[in-house]
Parts: structure tokens; C-alpha cells; sequence
């Protein structure tokens, strides 16, 4: 899981000072949200020298000498001072070297060559495998000599960096009370700003954790965390392995901001939603950093913990079928439809007839009944038909969010109402150095209660003031929202309304830089992709999906997928399509894309919307309304399609291969694929099953013809050799699971293999032929069982399991294969599969 996009996310943390806390921005899934300290501490240190040494002398000649050369290099700065020696041609001109070799400067130069040969002391072994001892003699001499040089430096500059290598090398050879002992009585006596008495200060605490005292040690660390920024990361991971009681820590703070800081890493290191950390730090030190990214991090986290959740009525869930698409029931459904008018037509005239008879109540009460049975019947068929049922009861209508559980609401609907007074009274004291925050944090918190016309006035009381780059995109981002969420049904002057902010939001992700995976990490990651991306995905889909535009709605699915991708990564991108468009469209929309692909756009909205749309394959559009056509067992249709994918095909399919993985008309005993014959394309099976289609419509009575028809249905689905037929995927976990997809009837269910199976079983005067109908059946009549998922009901999942094995095993079509047992069928099944062995089994 990508660590920082696995929520969805609109409020970038990085609109506060991106860089000094970007460490501590949300993230459940690192301990950190970055693993580098936000200054170099190569810089500062060169600095200090650069300074210390003075013009012409700069931080670049230091930094590149002190840290960045190789042994070699390293070999030739030591003995460039001896007066016969040359230094390599790179360092020859380093203003750092030449001013260390000034007679002038011998005390630096000393100090500088000392440091040299200490590193290789302290330095550890690259063989991880056989490490060698650490020398703890050589490392106390070290210790010794840098006491030595501290008594004889004439400056603080390098009595202080003597002092520390003395107290380090204590520490590496685990000397802690003489390490100790030198910060105390040297180093946190020498006045001086140098950030070498933060990194004492660090060994200090560390020492203080040696000796026992976790409390004061971590009460250090803190002091560390503040005010030495290339440690910050270092002492706030220390700070939490000590694991001090926090309440004890905060007793040893002496002033305002040493608590502020405490609460800070509190705040930092918990991920549920916090109120005190923050009001804490803006109560202790209103103006510090720290308070915005705290705020940030509430913001987050309730995006992770309530948006995310609300908004699923994402594209899957909240997808709606439109009416009149195929039934993909062959006149299941139908038939009940029919037979409840039967009932109720036959109801209504035995009223008619008997409504004088008073002496036939019994008859007067059979007719009522009949029409009520009847009626059911038509009622039933209604609700079962009714487009997006299952959505219904998780979207209240004009709800802009999913239903969540009363617990979630009460919990972060309470924490938002905080968060919200918070920001108001930051806005309204002025303390913090960028008030504007707050309104624009309670837009959006309105936007995720619901409620865009209270967040659209929140986001006008920031008219007229001057914000930063950041806050003012930010705004830009809530206000398309809040926009969006005011609308009950997109309509055409919305669309218009909507263009000019999709138009901003595109310009802004393709302004960052074209890297192949821009969210890999979080020093590619794209925000305004991502949020392009979610707004399409989780606000403007599901937006046309709740008025049943599937077609517009899958537009805005593709420029999702597409928001947080390179053009060059996109052609290599094997589908070009999202999965939906594979899943869950019917072939209107598909005939709708290619027309939108083919003709110009009525509006600039729709020419926006489109543009992803010209990229795709028009061939693979063709393919994939093929294949829907074969799941509505509209075969002639199919065929026109995949023929014309032929002559429009640009791109080749995922391989270049376009045969299936088996004959669909050869069904075995077991259900697991096993070609013994060359595999069929879909073309081929639309031309074999659209014959076999003529053929019974021809010849309704011919058993053979619907025994092909079954064979080639239920091979389609996940359990025979050619699901690629119907689907576009294949996943062990399909066996038995409950439908999610239209063309489940088939795939999941077997449904209609099973009603051609009985038909050409009812048909059927071959023995041989109704063994195999009858044993096919069976198979049929198990897929109807629905498999137990573990994930959502683990307490009696195992009670649940055994039921359904049960099923699996309890079979009436077994019983039915004893009539069979001298056919060579039987023989056969009997051997290869265990349910029908198990059934005769028990049945003895």
C-alpha cells in the first residue's frame, strides 16, 4: 500500500511550512511520513566552519571536502598539508584546504586532521556478515587525545568540537558516566550557538537512557527535537523508543515552549484523532509551525477514518443499471413477471364470476387470494428489476455520502464540531502566522458533514485577503467541492460551471514534473493528481451514477485512472481503460463511447471530458462491447462487433494473444480447465454459438443443439476452460462467492447452462447423453451455493463452512445418476469426482 495514497485525500499537508515538519504529516502505514531530517547537517556544520574560517572560505569548499570524497580523496586532503604533497586536481583550488594551510590557521588544521584519523576509529565494518570488534582501546586513546586538544585549543570554536569527540568516543565504547561527565562539566558550560552542542546534547540523552534515567533522557531528546532540525528525526524516534510515561516528561518542562514541544510529539506519534496535542501547542506557543501541521494531521486523519468511508458510493457500489439493459436471466425473471398476471387475471375473474354467489364465499375467498398471490408475484418481480436496489439503502436520497454506522458519526461528527471551534478561534486571535487557515479548514470540513452552502460562506470570509501559492490553490480545491456537492443532478449550465476549476486542476498536475511513477514516493508525489484523481473518481463518477448516466460517469472513471499517469507511462499501460468498463457497462455505453469518439463534442464540457476518451483504441472499444454482447447472449451483435474490432484494432490485445485458453465445447468431469484441443477465439465462439442459436430456434426439439449451448455457457463461467470468453479476470476466490457483476448468471451461478442442460436432459432419449445432463445439472445446482467470506463474518464462519460443503455434497442430481450406473458416463464420473462418490457413499 502506497503510504501516502491510500486514503482519499483532497487538503494537502503540505499547504503549512512544507519542509521543517513535512516529517510529521499523517501517514498510518510509517512510523514517519519521511525519513530524512529537514536540514543537512553537512550544511550546518559546513557553515559554521565557512564562517569560523572566514572569507574567502565557503560552505561548498567544506561540505565537499568534510563529507564527500572518496578514501582516495580523503588520502589526499590529509597529506596535502605536508609541504612536498599535491592534492588531487579537484581539490586543488578548495579555499577550506588552503586556508587550513595557512600557518595562521595550524590550530584548525590540527583539529581537522585529528577528526580524519578519529573517523576511521569510530567507523564501522561494511561486512554486516562478520563484523569486526569494536577497539575500545583505540577508541579511549581517540577519547584522550581530543581531552588533550580541547585543553590546548585557544577557542571555543574548537574546544567544543574537541569536548564532543572526547564525549562521543565515551559513548561508543560505552563509557557513559565519563561521557556524561564531559557534557556536564565542558561542554554545557561553553556559551556558544553551535549546533555541535545540539549533537552533544543528543549523546547526552543518550547517555541519561544508559543510566536508567529514561525520564530525564527523553525530557532531552525533546530539547534536541526543538531546536536542532537535522537531528528532529533522530531525537523523535529516540524520544519514542524509550517509551517514558509522557505525564512525568511534562513535569520536567520549564517553560512555555519546552511543553509545547512535548505535546507536539505526542501529537506526532498518535495516529486516532487528537484534540488536546493541538490545542496544547497553539495554547503554549500559538505562532509555531507545529500547530499547522497538527492541524493537518486532524484533517487527514478524519479524511482516513470518515471521508474515506462515506465516500463509497464510490463507481462499484454506486453504479446503477439503467433500465431496459439485458436481463441476462434467459426468461427467468420474465416467466415470473407472466405468471403472477396469470395469477392475478385468473384471481380477478373467478371475482367476476362468483361475486353474486354468496353461498361460494370459499370461492369468492379463493379468487382474492389469487390476486394477492398474483400481485406479490408482479411485486417481486418489480423489486428484483428496480435499478440500483442494493445502493438505495446505502445512499439516503439527495445524500451526497454513503450511510455510516451511528458510533462512526457520533465519534468524528463530534470531533469535526472541535476541530471546527478550534478554527475559528484561530482565525479570530490573529496569533498563528497564518490565520487564513482556519476558515479554509472549516470549508472543507463542511464539505465532509454535507454540508456545502455553510462551507461555500465559511470559504467567502477569505475573499479579499491575500493568501499564500498553497492556501490559494487549497481554496481553489475546496471551493470545486463544495460546487459539486451543492448539486443534486448535474445538468449542463453545472457542467459549464464546473469547466474553468477541472481546467485549473489539470494545469496544476501537469505542471509538476513528468516522472514515470509520480506517487512512488513522497518526493514524487503529485497532490493535484491525486486530487484530480479522487474528485473524478469519488465525487463527479458516483455524481452521474446516482442519475444513471453510466456513460458520462465513465468518462470521469478514465480520467481518473489517467490524473496520476505520464502520457509515456499511459501507452504501455496494457487495458487503457479502467476495470469498470470491463466489469460493469452495458453495450449502450459502449456504442455511446465510440460515438463520442467518432463525432465532435456538443459542448467544451464534453470535449473536456472526452479528450482522454481519443486516446483509447477504438478496436478495443469494439472488443470489449463484444464481449458484453456475449454476455447478453446477443451472438449475431457480438459477431458484427469483434469483426469490426479487426478492421479498427491499433493496439493489440493484453499479449497479442486472442485465443482462449480452451475448446468451450468440451466440458470435463472435473471442473478445472484441461485443453485437448486447439482453443477458440471470441469471434469464433460468437460465429459457433450464434449458429447453435439458429439451430434451436429452427429446431426447438433437438436435445444435441441444446447441449452444445449449455456446454459453451458454462464454460464461460470461472469454473470451465474459457471464462475469458465473459471476463477479464480469474481469481480462486470466485469459486462459489456472491454475485456482484450482471454477467454473475453465468460465470458465478451457471444459471442458464442449467436451464439448457435440463432442457436437452428433457429432450434427450440417449442414455449416455442424459447421464451427462444429469451429472452437468448437479454441477449447476451446486454453483447456486453462495461460498462463506471469513472477512466479514469470522465468528461462525466454520459453522457456516460445514453448511456449505454440505450443499456441495447434498445434491438430489446425484441421487438422479443412479439410474445411469451401466452407461460409460457413469463409470467415468464416478471415478473423477469426489462429490459424486461422496453422495453414493452416504446415500449406502
Amino acid at each position: 500500500m502506497d503510504p501516502y495514497d491510500y486514503y482519499t485525500s483532497f487538503f494537502s499537508a503540505s499547504v503549512q511550512r512544507e519542509k521543517e515538519y513535512e516529517a510529521f504529516h499523517f501517514t498510518n502505514f510509517q512510523f514517519t511520513y519521511s525519513e530524512e531530517e529537514p536540514v543537512s547537517e553537512a550544511a550546518i556544520n559546513s557553515a559554521e566552519w565557512a564562517k569560523y574560517l572566514g572569507q574567502p572560505v565557503k560552505s561548498s569548499d567544506v561540505e565537499k571536502v568534510m563529507y564527500h570524497l572518496d578514501s582516495a580523496g580523503k588520502e589526499s586532503a590529509f597529506n596535502f598539508f605536508d609541504e612536498a604533497a599535491l592534492a588531487a586536481d579537484s581539490l586543488a583550488g578548495n579555499r577550506f584546504l588552503l586556508a587550513l594551510k595557512d600557518p595562521a590557521r595550524e590550530a584548525a588544521r590540527k583539529y581537522y586532521q585529528y577528526a580524519q584519523q578519529a573517523e576511521f576509529v569510530g567507523g564501522q565494518s561494511d561486512n554486516y556478515w562478520e563484523p569486526a570488534p569494536i577497539d575500545t582501546a583505540a577508541i579511549l586513546t581517540s577519547a584522550m587525545d581530543a581531552m588533550e586538544g580541547a585543553a590546548a585549543a585557544g577557542d571555543s570554536f574548537l574546544k567544543l568540537r574537541y569536548y564532543y569527540q572526547a564525549q562521543k568516543f565515551n559513548h561508543y565504547a560505552k563509557n557513559y558516566e565519563e561521557a556524561s561527565k564531559i557534557y556536564d562539566e565542558h561542554i554545557a558550560k561553553i556559551t556558544s550557538d553551535s549546533h555541535i552542542k545540539g549533537w552533544a546534547l543528543a549523546l547526552k540523552a543518550g547517555e541519561e537512557r544508559r543510566l536508567g534515567d529514561t525520564t530525564h533522557a527523553a525530557y532531552l531528546f525533546s530539547k534536541v527535537f526543538a531546536k536542532y532540525p537535522e537531528r528532529r528525526l533522530q531525537a523523535y524516534r529516540n524520544y519514542y523508543y524509550i517509551s517514558a510515561p509522557f505525564e512525568d516528561v511534562l513535569e520536567l518542562a520549564k517553560t512555555p515552549e519546552e511543553k509545547a514541544n512535548l505535546y507536539a510529539i505526542k501529537g506526532f506519534g498518535k495516529p486516532d484523532i487528537d484534540m488536546e496535542s493541538l490545542e496544547q501547542v497553539y495554547q503554549n506557543t500559538p505562532a509555531s509551525p507545529m500547530v499547522g501541521t497538527l492541524l493537518l494531521r486532524e484533517v487527514n486523519k478524519l479524511e482516513e477514518y470518515y471521508l474515506t468511508p462515506a465516500l463509497q458510493n464510490d463507481y462499484e457500489s454506486a453504479r446503477i443499471t439503467p433500465a431496459g439493459k439485458p436481463d441476462h436471466k434467459i426468461g427467468v425473471s420474465t416467466i415470473w413477471l407472466w405468471a403472477g398476471l396469470a395469477v392475478v387475471l385468473a384471481g380477478a375473474a373467478v371475482l367476476l364470476v362468483f361475486r353474486k354467489k354468496s353461498d361460494k364465499r370459499s370461492i369468492q375467498i379463493g379468487g382474492g387470494a389469487l390476486v394477492l398471490l398474483g400481485a406479490a408475484g408482479i411485486i417481486w418481480f418489480a423489486v428484483q428489476r428496480r435499478p440500483n436496489a442494493a445502493v438505495a439503502q446505502d445512499l439516503p436520497k439527495g445524500s451526497f455520502f454513503a450511510v455510516l454506522p451511528d458510533s462512526v458519526k457520533t465519534k468524528y461528527d463530534g470531533h469535526m464540531d472541535k476541530l471546527k471551534s478550534f478554527c475559528t478561534t484561530l482565525s479570530s486571535d490573529g496569533k498563528y502566522t497564518e490565520p487564513q487557515i482556519g476558515p479554509l479548514t472549516n470549508a472543507y470540513l463542511c464539505f465532509m458533514q454535507n454540508r456545502p452552502e455553510e462551507g461555500l460562506t465559511e470559504l467567502n470570509k477569505l475573499n479579499g485577503q491575500t493568501l499564500s501559492a498553497k492556501l490559494a490553490d487549497q481554496k481553489q480545491v475546496v471551493n470545486l467541492l463544495l460546487s459539486a456537492q451543492r448539486l443534486k443532478k448535474v445538468e449542463a449550465v453545472d457542467e459549464a460551471s464546473l469547466l474553468s476549476s477541472l481546467k485549473w486542476l489539470r494545469g496544476k498536475a501537469v505542471a509538476r514534473d513528468n516522472k514515470e511513477d509520480k506517487l512512488s514516493t513522497v518526493e514524487d508525489y503529485n497532490q493535484f493528481a491525486a486530487t484530480e484523481r479522487n474528485f473524478y473518481r469519488d465525487v463527479l463518477a458516483p455524481a452521474y451514477l446516482r442519475q444513471g448516466d453510466t456513460a458520462k460517469a465513465s468518462l470521469a472513471i478514465l480520467k481518473s485512472i489517467n490524473a496520476t499517469m505520464t502520457s509515456d507511462y499511459r501507452r504501455y499501460f496494457p487495458r487503457q481503460v479502467p476495470d469498470f468498463w470491463y466489469t460493469f457497462l452495458h453495450a449502450d455505453d459502449l456504442k455511446q463511447m465510440i460515438k463520442w469518439k467518432n463525432q465532435p463534442a456538443a459542448t467544451a464540457y464534453m470535449t473536456f471530458l472526452c479528450k482522454d476518451l481519443h486516446d483509447v483504441d477504438e478496436g478495443g472499444l469494439y472488443e470489449i462491447l463484444g464481449t458484453i454482447q456475449l454476455r447478453d447472449h446477443h451472438y449475431d451483435e457480438a459477431l458484427a462487433s469483434f469483426r469490426m474490432e479487426k478492421r479498427k484494432r491499433v493496439v493489440k490485445p493484453d499479449g497479442g494473444d486472442e485465443r482462449s485458453y480452451g475448446n468451450p465445447f468440451e466440458v470435463n468431469v472435473n471442473d478445472y480447465p484441461v485443453p485437448k484441443s486447439q482453443g477458440l477465439s471470441k469471434l469464433q465462439f460468437a460465429e459457433k454459438m450464434a449458429a447453435l442459436d439458429a439451430k434451436r430456434k429452427a429446431d426447438p426439439k433437438n436435445a444435441d443443439v441444446y447441449l452444445q449451448l449449455a456446454n459453451g455457457l458454462y464454460n464461460t463461467s470461472t469454473y470451465g476452460n474459457a471464462y475469458s470468453m465473459i471476463s477479464y479476470n480469474w481469481s480462486s476466490s470466485d469459486f462459489g462467492r456472491k454475485s456482484k457483476y450482471d454477467y454473475d448468471t453465468d460465470y458465478v451461478r451457471t444459471s442458464n447452462a442449467k436451464v439448457y442442460y435440463l432442457k436437452a436432459l428433457e429432450l434427450s432419449s440417449d442414455p449416455e447423453m442424459k447421464a451427462r445432463c444429469t451429472f452437468m445439472v448437479a454441477k449447476c445446482v451446486q454453483k447456486e451455493a453462495v461460498s462463506p467470506d471469513w472477512m466479514y463474518s469470522y465468528e461462525d464462519y466454520s459453522a457456516r463452512e460445514k453448511e456449505y460443503t454440505a450443499k456441495l455434497r447434498s445434491n438430489d442430481f446425484f441421487k438422479e445418476m443412479a439410474q445411469y450406473k451401466t452407461t460409460a458416463f457413469y463409470k467415468r464420473a464416478v471415478t473423477d469426482c469426489s462429490y459424486l462418490n461422496d453422495f453414493i457413499k452416504s446415500a449406502r
